[in-house]
């Protein structure tokens, strides 16, 4: 029996700068994707850069992904990390947003993923409940880094 071993990808998704009336903008509109839109976005882009060689190499899997704080763990063949890392460099779109992937860790096993997306997590919940506070609002981040502790156990 063959042993297919993975590689394990935390990414985020930064959302680019537009032009308004002659000026960089940031927006910070609502950019809901699912898993199945960020797998085949880079399906598809590994089919540009790569063509039919790239194609056939594996399957991309996103296994978690958080909209709120965008970051999300990718799971790729072993042998063609650094096909899929380098093809997501040149992914600048997801359906019509402008966007772009910045890898964050990547790991042999889960666990340590898990840990990295734990880090990422809270260290965004904690930066969003300090916001907060300096706005005078009530804001629960322990509730939020729970939550997403608990289905991060769940990817094992």
């Amino acid at each position: 029996m063959v042993r297919f071993k993975n590689r394990w990808v935390l990414f985020q998704i930064v959302q680019d700068p537009v032009l308004e009336n002659g000026k960089v903008v940031y927006p910070k509109t609502a950019f809901e994707v699912t898993d199945y839109v960020i797998s085949k976005t880079i399906f598809q882009s590994i089919e540009v850069n790569y063509g039919h060689f790239g194609k056939g190499q594996g399957s991309v899997a996103v296994k978690w992904y958080n909209p709120t704080t965008r970051v999300g763990i990718l799971r790729i063949p072993r042998d063609f990390t650094d096909m899929y890392l380098s093809t997501m460099f040149y992914i600048k779109q997801i359906a019509t947003m402008p966007c772009s992937f910045s890898i964050l860790h990547v790991s042999g096993t889960v666990i340590f993923i898990q840990q990295a997306a734990i880090d990422w997590d809270r260290r965004f919940y904690l930066k969003e409940q300090e916001e907060a506070d300096k706005r005078g609002e009530s804001y629960s981040s322990v509730d939020k880094i729970e939550k997403s502790k608990k289905t991060l156990a769940a990817l094992s």
